[in-house]
């Protein structure tokens, strides 16, 4: 039992410290080269790493709270009772975690319009708008986490679930978190990216040749199918747990099974990958990403390079030579 734990928060870490690094690199290339990530949806991608980022402090700190003596015996007070509720439910956790599950339906939202309704995209997208869909998902993130503030409580000195709110409240609650953590982002993701490759498709088979290529240019398709693919790792880090939760509200299995224990255990492990997987996909897939962050390592080391029978005098430096010569991608 105990190797269990300490697997489990091994992994845990390695999970934050990766989201933290991989995260912080996206973020430290985008913001060094603003110029070349200024579009809508770059900005979205920079805001999406920003989330998945504190996630990964949180959950780290979060994962050391836990493990230490302070839920050995809690307190039947106004402190223990905020740190149940607070720290134990994972009330921050989540609350970050659909903030990131809706900028992803955002990112996709913002792909359909672009491509299906470029007019309407130009006319009616400002950077205001994109601003305001950055607040409005961390509203609907921790409104949402709210209602896990109070299912949580401190019995007998311990910190656990509340069941006493009967099995009603209990399959309400499933519900509300099926809709809202899953149901409605898949829903709006694979919408979003069907049309967008149905439209494509429609306008590559009425094009002739020459025009094909500006119908569907290399970099917004590499844009297109790189969110693609970082929708279809929310589903494959979802899902799971998801049908768990579905399953343990019908009764079909119960916790009182330790392997049911450690498999829900392991698919929530998996939701919390989701948070560290997006810079993985955006250096392997994302080619402009790619291509910005090799010159980001050029410009910084090459420059230190000494030539045979040359001193060099230049100390470290972090500056980025001059990129007005590099046209940023366009991905409207």
């Amino acid at each position: 039992m105990a190797s269990n734990i300490g697997l489990a928060t091994a992994f845990n870490v390695a999970i934050g410290f990766s989201a933290i690094l991989g995260n912080g690199l996206v973020i430290f290339v985008m913001t060094v080269r603003r110029e070349q990530f200024s579009s809508f949806t770059n900005r979205l991608i920079r805001h999406q790493s920003i989330i998945d980022f504190i996630s990964g402090l949180v959950f780290l700190a979060v994962t050391g709270v836990k493990q230490s003596s302070l839920f050995e015996n809690v307190e039947e007070n106004f402190m223990g009772e905020m740190l149940c509720r607070l720290i134990y439910s994972n009330f921050m956790v989540l609350g970050l975690s659909v903030t990131s599950t809706y900028n992803l339906v955002v990112i996709s939202l913002e792909r359909f319009l672009a491509t299906c309704y470029p007019v309407k995209h130009r006319n009616y997208c400002s950077l205001s708008k994109i601003k305001v869909s950055m607040y409005a998902v961390w509203i609907i993130g921790f409104t949402y986490a709210l209602v896990f503030l109070c299912v949580y409580k401190v019995s007998e000195n311990q910190c656990s679930f509340n069941h006493d709110m009967g099995s009603v409240a209990e399959a309400t609650l499933f519900c509300l978190s099926f809709v809202v953590e899953y149901a409605i982002p898949v829903t709006l993701i694979s919408f979003s990216y069907v049309r967008i490759l149905l439209v494509l498709r429609q306008k590559l088979h009425n094009a002739n040749a020459d025009q094909q290529d500006g119908v569907f240019s290399k970099a917004k398709r590499n844009v297109i199918m790189t969110m693609l693919i970082a929708g279809c790792m929310f589903f494959i880090c979802w899902t799971p747990v998801e049908l768990m939760r579905l399953l343990l509200t019908s009764n079909v299995v119960t916790t009182k099974t330790p392997q049911v224990g450690y498999v829900l255990g392991a698919f929530t492990e998996l939701v919390m990958c989701n948070m560290s997987v997006n810079p993985v996909v955006y250096c392997f897939k994302y080619e402009h990403f790619r291509t910005q962050l090799k010159q980001l390592v050029r410009s910084r080391f090459g420059r230190n390079r000494v030539r045979p029978g040359e001193e060099s005098t230049d100390g470290p430096t972090l500056s980025v030579p001059d990129l007005r010569g590099t046209a940023p991608v366009n991905l409207d």
